[in-house]
């Protein structure tokens, strides 16, 4: 089904990932994306950031050196594709329709290069996830336009910023290309919280694939392709999902150069260990760091290794930790051939670290491999590190969190989930406190017995807690050997992440009001307005309350859109309009739920804070099966040229119980120009009429189709039909 924009009429919102135990509902927010994901030094930009429960104007931020983000973001203009029906099962699905919101960020002509942490803050809580990059060359933002793609020129080298939104959406970046230069064009997606898992291809301007995404892709990218133009012209790089999926926060970076892009490193650019890296043969001594390639299948690498008997050694594989594919392999045979030890990695991971003893003194063999038959190229890198275990590693810990920011409610608690790594022969507790908790909020402090590596931790939030965010600095102590050492939590997140290692918490005002359970299901026709009754319960609050439709749907709204009403003070009833377009899929159970938001003053500081309430329970849902419509629009052709005056015969048709004039019009997509239409009404006694579309010479661009219009007004909405119409050139 050809794509159609819908505009969807509700006030900004986000969710939280955090464990919450609370005794009111709340609706803490979570931060979706941040478009453009990042900027090029010495410039500024404007960015949307997106998610849900964004109330009023949420506190930003962005981490690291060099970045000025605007303390504020403000509401702005919620953008949304609706992009191709989905169909049973598939529009069974959970969807969020997170706000759009406004911000500015300022990257200093000497800020480090690299990624930075994104965090959100409203009255109800904080969120992080999103990350900003800042970057070295130019950049562009694409311009997102509904409907079929239509190629935006870039010149190189550039940095494009891209949303794959709707589903099914397909991006086009086009440039000039030299023969014989290669250029390489790589994507940045996983790597920024993006939910993108990119597939590229570059293309010729008739749409011919010239190069295709590289099986493995260039080290530190999440998908790349090259290709060595034979002809100089214009090529496209095309970007989609690879499960053709989409939405807003399928956010991405791509960059196209003609500059060298290392598909790998030999050897390996590991963090520094102070081992000695080798490449040949041997025999060799450890310590010592073994660099090979699994360059054709069925190879091994092999090493002659000097080994003393009794003495402790261990086998450390370096290869999918540095972006090689090696599903490594590592076997240590003695002088007849004879497997004493073994270590196999995963699909996803390294083997773990081998611990190996001989049991004489002598020469030993240690083979590499890859994993899976057929699989090798010089890209299969790995480094080996053989570590002389009875030399004494110094002991210690590690402390990590699972999100860099935490929400405790007023009154309730959050449990904060901690991970111990222990190294060297450290196996003892660990006490772990909160220094500099804001006043009100407590934390008992939790000890992880010897060799525990995870724990809950959990921090509370007195009734007199005032409402707002800080930081949390968690602290593990511990005796090591005959020395107390000191070691604070950090979050390690995903890939380097500059000013990632400082944590926030959020303390929440809950919400005091909520929507009454009531299960309520019946059938409405499509193409026009469905009304559900409900109640609030308003707990202390008295005050106006607004309603609109929730960003967190226990279904894909399939295009059903919805006002904000607002509750007069006292108010406990309403009833709530949605309206289902003419195109729903018939035979669909809708599903759709509302939110209540209120400005409510803090009984403590006299501050007015937003908050809200909604849920995706059984009972909170607008549950439509979606019938026929009771209208009925058609017209003699599917398509036209898209020149001078076309006319076109279009059918009205009403069902018995429908009665009235029918208007009929045209709807174009914002961005497509220079088509208009008189309006055509056709009296309750007729059906029939004629429409005269007028094309501009330089109208278009017509990568979507016209639609058509009709409505037929009622005492408790207008009831509608749509049919389309292409435009041809």
């Amino acid at each position: 089904m050809p794509r159609i924009r819908v505009s969807l009429w509700f006030l900004s919102s986000l969710c939280l990932c955090a464990s919450v135990v609370s005794p009111s509902p709340a609706n803490p927010p979570t931060a979706s994306y941040i478009f453009p994901a990042g900027a090029q030094r010495g410039t500024a930009v404007g960015v949307r950031v997106g998610g849900l429960f964004l109330h009023d104007a949420p506190a930003f931020e962005v981490t690291g050196a060099g970045v000025t983000a605007s303390p504020r973001l403000a509401p702005a203009r919620r953008v949304w594709f609706e992009g191709p029906l989905l169909p049973l099962p598939e529009s069974q699905q959970q969807e969020d329709y997170p706000a759009d919101l406004s911000g500015k960020i300022s990257v200093a002509k000497d800020a480090p290069p690299g990624a930075r942490r994104v965090r959100v803050f409203t009255a109800q809580g904080g969120a992080g996830g999103p990350v900003f990059v800042v970057g070295e060359l130019p950049e562009v933002i694409e311009r997102e336009i509904d409907g079929d793609a239509i190629a935006q020129p870039i010149k190189l080298p550039v940095t494009a910023n891209g949303r794959i939104f709707p589903r099914e959406d397909i991006d086009l970046w086009e440039f000039d290309a030299e023969a014989g230069r290669t250029v390489t064009c790589f994507v940045h997606a996983q790597s920024l919280s993006s939910p993108l898992i990119p597939k590229l291809d570059v293309v010729d301007t008739k749409g011919n694939v010239v190069a295709e995404q590289m099986l493995h892709a260039c080290v530190g990218t999440d998908a790349s392709v090259k290709f060595t133009p034979k002809a100089a012209g214009k090529y496209r790089v095309r970007v989609t999902d690879a499960r053709t999926l989409g939405g807003p926060a399928y956010v991405y970076r791509l960059t196209v150069t003609t500059e060298h892009v290392p598909e790998f490193h030999y050897p390996h650019k590991a963090k520094p260990d102070g081992l000695k890296d080798a490449t040949g043969a041997g025999p060799f001594a450890p310590p010592i760091a073994l660099n090979g390639q699994i360059e054709r299948p069925g190879i091994a690498g092999e090493w002659k290794l000097e080994l003393q008997r009794g003495a402790k050694y261990a086998f450390d594989l370096q290869a999918r930790r540095y972006d090689s594919p090696l599903c490594g392999v590592v076997r240590v045979l003695d002088a007849s051939g004879k497997e004493l030890a073994r270590g196999e990695a995963t699909e996803t991971a390294d083997p773990a670290p081998i611990a190996f003893s001989p049991p004489a003194d002598g020469t030993y063999t240690v083979r590499v491999t890859e994993r899976f038959r057929g699989r090798a190229g010089a890209n299969f890198v790995y480094r080996l590190r053989v570590l002389d275990a009875s030399e004494k590693v110094e002991p210690g810990f590690r402390l990590a969190v699972a999100s860099d920011v935490s929400t405790v409610p007023r009154g309730g608690s959050v449990k904060v989930k901690l991970t111990a790594e222990r190294f060297g022969d450290f196996k003892g507790p660990i006490e772990v406190r909160a220094d500099a908790l804001p006043k009100g909020v407590e934390a008992k402090p939790l000890t992880l017995a010897a060799n525990q590596t995870s724990a809950d931790f959990t921090v509370t939030a007195g009734a007199e807690a005032a409402i707002g965010h800080a930081p949390l600095v968690l602290v593990g102590t511990a005796t090591v050997g005959d020395k107390p050492v000191v070691v604070p939590a950090t979050f390690p997140g995903v890939g380097p992440v500059t000013g990632s290692g400082e944590l926030r918490l959020a303390v929440a005002f809950p919400t005091p009001f909520k929507i009454a359970d009531e299960y309520v299901m019946t059938s409405a026709p499509r193409g026009e307005t469905y009304y559900r009754k409900y109640k609030i319960d308003r707990g202390t609050f008295d005050g106006p309350i607004q309603v609109q439709l929730a960003d967190k749907q226990a279904r894909h709204l399939q295009g059903v859109t919805g006002p904000v009403l607002t509750l007069k003070p006292g108010e406990t009833g309403f009833e709530y309009p949605a309206f289902l377009p003419p195109w729903m899929e018939l035979g669909r159970t809708c599903r759709v739920c509302v939110m209540a938001t209120a400005k409510v003053r803090d009984p403590l500081d006299g501050r007015e804070h937003t908050v809200s309430f909604s849920s995706t329970e059984q009972n909170q849902q607008m549950i439509v099966v979606v019938g026929p419509g009771r209208l009925d629009l058609s017209c003699d052709r599917t398509s036209v040229r898209a020149e001078g005056a076309v006319r076109l015969a279009v059918k009205v048709s009403r069902s018995k119980d429908l009665s009235g004039a029918a208007t009929v019009e045209l709807v174009l997509p914002e961005h497509v120009k220079g088509v208009s239409a008189a309006k055509l009404v056709v009296p309750a006694d007729r059906t029939d009429g004629e429409l005269v579309l007028t094309f501009a010479p330089d109208a278009g661009p017509f990568n979507v189709p016209l639609v058509l219009k009709a409505t037929v007004p009622t005492d408790r909405g207008p009831v509608t039909a749509e049919t389309k119409v292409e435009a041809v050139k």
